[in-house]
Parts: C-alpha cells; sequence; structure tokens
C-alpha cells in the first residue's frame, strides 16, 4: 500500500506534478502573466510534449484518488493543435492528446466549408482513480484497505457529427455519441465488522460497525443518436428534434459483512463474552444489476419575434422510455454446525427478470416582454404528462442449515411484484429585470411546480399461493416552489455591490386514499439564503472580491400514522465567507490570494436526545452520543504569484492550504465518528522560457504533503513533484 518511487528520464530528473491541486493547472495557470508583461508567442499550430513524475512516500491509492494523477508518473503528448486551409472556403483542424501513465488520450478530426457545413469525428479515453477503503475505528486502530487498494475507471467518448447550412434553406445536423465506462470503484456501502475492540455483551451498545471496503465493477455503454432541423422563414424560427438513445449496463457490488468471523457451536448466550472472530458469520454478497434502456424523443418549437419588446416561443415534446432490467444477488454464508463451519448458499432475487415503460407528453409556452428599455419581464409555463409502469418477476432462495448434520436445504419460491404510477405537472414562471435607476439593476424571478397524481403497487408475492400481494394505493402530490430577488449596484468605479435573496420551499406527498393506508409520509423543506458580494478597486491595480453565503433551513416528515403532525428531522446551517485578493503593482509582476471558510452543520435530535437510562438487561448510555449533528467546517487559501524575468522568462510561485477537523475519535464507543479531520499543503515554483521564437519550455517543481486522521493517518502521503513540457510552433 506504501510505496516510494523515483527513477531518471532522458538523463534529468523529472518529479511529478499534483495536477492542479498541487501544481496550479501546470501550462493553465503558468499563461496567467498580464498580456502586456508576456513576452511569449501564441502558437496557431503546436505540439507540447511534457512529463511528471513523483518522489511519493505514503499511500500511493490516496494520492492518486486525492490529485488524480499515477503515482507512477506519466508524459507523453499533452496537446496537440494543426490547422489547414485546404482550398477556398475550406478548412481543416486536428487536435490530439495522448498522455501515458493518466491513459488520458484524445483525437479529434474537423472539417468545414463556408455556407455548406462541417464534419467533426473524434474520441477521447481518460482515467478517474479510486481509494479502495473503507472506514477507521480509533478505538481500536481498525483499519481495512482493499487489496489492491487503487482502483480506476476508464471513461471513453466516441463521436461523429455533420451539419448542413445552406443558404436560405433548413439547417440540417446530425451526431452519434458512444461512450463506455468501464473499471472498478469504491463504494461507501461498507460491510460489517466486529473486529473494534468493543465487548458483545453490553447491551444496547453494538459492537458493530461498518467499517469494511467494498467497490463495484462497472461495464457501462450509452449511445444517443440525434438530428435536428432548423430553420427561419420571416422573423419566426422553426427546430424539430429527434433523438434515440440506448444503455446497456452491466454493474456487480460486491461487498464482505463480518469478514472473517464465525460464531462457535453451539451459539453461546448474548450475555457470554466472545473473540471478534466469533461474534457473527461471514457473508459475502455479490449484487449484479443489469440495465437495458431505450429512449425516444421528438421535439418540437418555435419562436417568433414581432418586435424588439416582444417575443413568443413554445415547444411540445413526446418522450417514450423502455427499460428492461435483470439482477442477481447471491450470498454465502458461514454457518457454524457440529460438524464444523457449513457456508450455505441463498439469493435474494434469483434470475430477476423485469421492465418499465415510460410515457412522456411535455408542452411549454412563454413570451418575452419589453415595455421599455429598462424592463424586460419573462413569462412562461410548462405542462407534462407521465405514465410509468413496471413489472418483474425473480425467485427468492433461502438456505436452511442442519446444525447437527451440516446439510444445507434450500427452498425456491417464485416471486412476482408490479407498479404504476400517473403524474401531471404545471410550472409557471417569471423572471423580471429592471435597470431604469443609474448604477443600479434589479432582478427577481420565481418558479412553482405542481404536481398530482396517483401510485399503486404491489409487494412481491407467490403466484402459485396468492393472486396478489399487499396492494399499496397512493394520492401523490409535489409542490416546489423557488424564488430570487437581487440587486447589482456600482455605486463608483471604485466599488460594486452585488446582494441576492432567494427561498425554497418543497413538500412531496404519499398518503393512501380509500381503504387502503399506503405509504403514509409527507417530506418537505424550506431553505432561506443570502448571497452578497463586494468587489472594491481603490487602486488601479488592486481589486478586492469578497463573498457572503448564508443559508438555514430545516426539512420535516409526516407521520405514519393520521393525526400524527409534522417533526422537524433535519435542521442545516451553512455560512461560506470567501475572500479573493488580485495585486498588478505593475507590468512585470502579478499576484492573486484567496480565502474560502465554510462553516456547515447538519443538526439531528441532538442535543435533545439526552441520557437513556440503565435496566435490568441495558447499561445507561448517552442517546446524544449516537444521533450527533454532522459538521463538515473547512478552510482554503491560495497564493499565486508570477514575475516577468526577463524578455524570456517567467516565474511563478504557488502554495495552497486545506484543512478541516472536524472527526470527534470520543464518539467511538457508541457510533462511527464519521467527521473529516484532514490538512493539506502543497508549494511550487514555476519557470517559463523561450528558447526561440518556436520553442518555449516549462518546469515545475514542488512539494505536497496531505495528512488525513480521518483514516488514522493510513492515507498521509507527501513528497517531492515535479514536471516539464515542450512546446515547439509546427
Amino acid at each position: 500500500m506504501h510505496a516510494t518511487n523515483f527513477y531518471l528520464r532522458r538523463g534529468a530528473s523529472v518529479f511529478a506534478s499534483l495536477a492542479a491541486l498541487a501544481l496550479g493547472g501546470v501550462g493553465a495557470q503558468a499563461d496567467t502573466a498580464p498580456k502586456q508583461a508576456d513576452a511569449f508567442p501564441l502558437f496557431d499550430n503546436y505540439i507540447k510534449v511534457g512529463g511528471q513524475d513523483t518522489s511519493l512516500t505514503g499511500d500511493g491509492a490516496a494520492f492518486q484518488a486525492r490529485t488524480q494523477q499515477p503515482k507512477s508518473g506519466s508524459g507523453g503528448i499533452e496537446d496537440f493543435h494543426y490547422s489547414k486551409d485546404l482550398g477556398k472556403d475550406q478548412t481543416m483542424e486536428f487536435d490530439g492528446r495522448a498522455m501515458a501513465g493518466a491513459e488520458d488520450y484524445l483525437g479529434k478530426l474537423s472539417l468545414s466549408k463556408t455556407d455548406v457545413g462541417s464534419v467533426e469525428m473524434g474520441y477521447k479515453k481518460f482515467r478517474t482513480f479510486y481509494d479502495g477503503v473503507g472506514g477507521f475505528f480509533p478505538g481500536s486502530n481498525t483499519w481495512t484497505p482493499m487489496n489492491p487498494e487503487d482502483l480506476h475507471v476508464d471513461r471513453g467518448q466516441l463521436w461523429v457529427e455533420a451539419k448542413l447550412n445552406l443558404p436560405n434553406l433548413p439547417a440540417f445536423s446530425i451526431r452519434y455519441v458512444n461512450e463506455t465506462r468501464n473499471g472498478k470503484k469504491d463504494s461507501t456501502i461498507w460491510g460489517d465488522s466486529d473486529f473494534t475492540g468493543l465487548p458483545n455483551n453490553n447491551p444496547p451498545i453494538s459492537q458493530v460497525r461498518k467499517l469494511v471496503p467494498s467497490y463495484l465493477n462497472l461495464d457501462e455503454r450509452h449511445q444517443e443518436l440525434e438530428g435536428i432541423m432548423k430553420h427561419t422563414i420571416g422573423n419566426t424560427t422553426f427546430q424539430l428534434t429527434l433523438l434515440g438513445d440506448k444503455t446497456d449496463n452491466l454493474d456487480t457490488r460486491f461487498v464482505t459483512r463480518f469478514p472473517g468471523e464465525a460464531k462457535r457451536f453451539p451459539t453461546p448466550a448474548a450475555t457470554v463474552l466472545v473473540p471478534a472472530a466469533n461474534m457473527n458469520n461471514q457473508i459475502v454478497m455479490s449484487q449484479f444489476d443489469g440495465v437495458d434502456a431505450k429512449t425516444f424523443l421528438a421535439k418540437a418549437t418555435v419562436e417568433t419575434v414581432f418586435s424588439e419588446k416582444f417575443k413568443v416561443f413554445a415547444g411540445i415534446s413526446y418522450q417514450d422510455v423502455k427499460n428492461d432490467f435483470t439482477g442477481d444477488r447471491p450470498l454465502l454464508t458461514s454457518t457454524p454446525t457440529a460438524t464444523g463451519v457449513v457456508v450455505a448458499a441463498s439469493d435474494n432475487n434469483l434470475n430477476l427478470l423485469g421492465n418499465a415503460k415510460a410515457t412522456i407528453y411535455t408542452g411549454n409556452f412563454g413570451v418575452e416582454l419589453k415595455p421599455v428599455k429598462e424592463l424586460s419581464v419573462n413569462l412562461a409555463a410548462r405542462a407534462e404528462d407521465e405514465y410509468t409502469k413496471s413489472a418483474a418477476t425473480f425467485t427468492s432462495v433461502t438456505a436452511a442449515v442442519n446444525t447437527t448434520t451440516g446439510v444445507v436445504t434450500t427452498t425456491n419460491t417464485p416471486q412476482v411484484e408490479y407498479s404504476r404510477v400517473k403524474g401531471t405537472s404545471w410550472t409557471p414562471a417569471v423572471d423580471i429585470r429592471f435597470t431604469g435607476i443609474p448604477d443600479l439593476a434589479l432582478y427577481a424571478s420565481a418558479s412553482k411546480r405542481m404536481l398530482n397524481g396517483d401510485e399503486r403497487y404491489s409487494t412481491p408475492y407467490n403466484p402459485a399461493t396468492a393472486p396478489f400481494g399487499t396492494i399499496a394505493a397512493n394520492n401523490l402530490s409535489e409542490d416546489h416552489g423557488n424564488y430570487t430577488v437581487g440587486a447589482s449596484l456600482r455605486q463608483s468605479a471604485f466599488l460594486t455591490l452585488r446582494g441576492e435573496v432567494f427561498y425554497k420551499d418543497h413538500v412531496n406527498q404519499s398518503i393512501g386514499y380509500a381503504t387502503t393506508v399506503g405509504d403514509r409520509y409527507v417530506l418537505g423543506y424550506q431553505f432561506t439564503g443570502i448571497k452578497l458580494t463586494a468587489i472594491a478597486k481603490p487602486l488601479a491595480v488592486l481589486t478586492f472580491t469578497t463573498r457572503y453565503i448564508y443559508q438555514k433551513g430545516n426539512m420535516d416528515v409526516g407521520g405514519y400514522i393520521p393525526g400524527y403532525g409534522d417533526y422537524d428531522s433535519m435542521k442545516a446551517t451553512n455560512y461560506t465567507l470567501a475572500e479573493t485578493v488580485d495585486w498588478t503593482p505593475t507590468t512585470q509582476f502579478y499576484m492573486q490570494a484567496n480565502a474560502n471558510l465554510v462553516l456547515n452543520v447538519i443538526g439531528t435530535v441532538y442535543p435533545r436526545a439526552g441520557i437513556v437510562p440503565g435496566t435490568a438487561t441495558n447499561v445507561t448510555y448517552s442517546a446524544d452520543g449516537v444521533l450527533q449533528n454532522s459538521n463538515n467546517n473547512y478552510f482554503t487559501g491560495s497564493l499565486l504569484a508570477g514575475v516577468v524575468l526577463t524578455k524570456t522568462d517567467d516565474l511563478q510561485m504557488q502554495v495552497t492550504y486545506y484543512k478541516a477537523d472536524d472527526a470527534n475519535t470520543q464518539l467511538a464507543n457508541l457510533t462511527l465518528p464519521y467527521g473529516v479531520a484532514a490538512e493539506e499543503v502543497s508549494v511550487s515554483v514555476g519557470v517559463k522560457h523561450k528558447f526561440s521564437d518556436r520553442l518555449i519550455g516549462h518546469a515545475k517543481v514542488g512539494y505536497f504533503d496531505s495528512k488525513n486522521d480521518t483514516t488514522g493517518g493510513n492515507t498521509n502521503f507527501h513528497g517531492p513533484q515535479g514536471y516539464v513540457s515542450l512546446d515547439y510552433a509546427l
């Protein structure tokens, strides 16, 4: 899991870049000096070759996931661009990239002819890194990474697009896209473990914690074919869009519960203290989820401009979605018997076969009004009707173990389930902007989505013994309101102020009707917030940008039994304060400093839960220690400075800092302390040198240090990194 890598490339030591996080975006931010001070030419056609590597100490998988750079370095063609005029009004362009190690590749070819059209085709692929770790339990220093820990997913996209734009004729375009996603990534659905150092005979305090890492194996393909026709007659523009969409996915989730554990035989009483290895039985679970979905969309829009003061637009669409799904969830459970531990095979959803179909009709209409130069009003409304139905069959396989003989008896039970949902929604919206007061702009927007429908479904049942399962029938309703009011004031050339207040009020209801109780729930949340920005420019070379965001709200839940009122299930408060300072005292020097402080808390019943008194069978414990608030407070800061050394040399320096201190290990005996405690620092120095009018070189060296107390320091890493590249004009 821990490694140190350092090697030579072409006789020179090359330290790795930590991409944007550690080295400030390498090539991108190396060019942020003021143009008047930059003696470096801009190449029309060029190739950029570069490489990066690191001398890493610590957790290589954590490094990859945090920086999205391979721990073994990368190198190749960072960027390639070539364009050429092929003839009168004809142009060819090619862009490419090939970075081995990072597995980042691009090839794009474009051909165009004025007043005729264009053709573009290409393929790109890139890799995303993940860290296969679970939770850390501080009481016993339990740490369970996967082997191997470093995971990755490769994403690819192939596309072809053609456009035909003949004068005075409809414009046509057709585009085909084929996207893939393959590989392994970590999952936050962790398995259970008793290896926490806590006793098993101290009820009701459980010794079990979700610590064991799990992962997903992805095999996904998404294809899309879209055709568009657009034409303007007079002051009216028509557009017709046809879209076909196909998804083929087969994903597998692997989870192990209580790895390495098996209860003793015979099972001792709950009051008996046993080793962690004998507290529960190991369960190995695999879940296969297959999706074969097809979507057809037809959409027509029209827009008419009657004058500068009046515009009308409308649209209608039809969408048909068909989805076939498959699945399987085999489980292997270790069970102690008189003959030894027996592994019993069962299955929650053997040979799951199902389908779903949705039909959606959507229409919208709106007007844009500008009665006077200083006032604009946009009024729009959207209506949608959706009907969805689904059905599935599968076999439930249970396994019974004879603890005397060790014989496993399996029982297969066929199951059927189905559901149907109808819903109609209506969403009016308005946007208003007024600029009639000098140096002041006022704006407001409001939208409200209202849905009514009903739902009916059956729980799984055995068709051989019952005509149907437990039926649920619900009235569905949704009410989502979003409202914003804001202003922007340019007080002077030295000060600009912006302010915005927003309110969100969302409610979802599923209430049984007639003699059926149904699901009986009401979920809602209300949030109020404010956003303030001040841009101060006391000097022509100095700018301060201050941002403040405040948001507060709560979520409420209605009781299952009629007559029980709503109660707050969550209260959330968020403060964000950010400051940016830009300073360019001369054409030879520039600096930017950033600081961001976020204070976020999601409240629960804490601290109202109090102490649960002990009984004859349970010890006294603090419910507040279990139902803690969730804190996500952190600070980030950065400093970027650049100086023009000579007409052929630029120097850039950067420092970044991040700190969070929300973990509370004292909660470990009652719950899993989820809060993050981490600190990261990076420093880098880069040089850009012009060898000639056709050749420019870049070099950066830096150091990165990441400490993560959330994982008990097991994912810490640090080390120097470096980057070199050459830009050559073709």
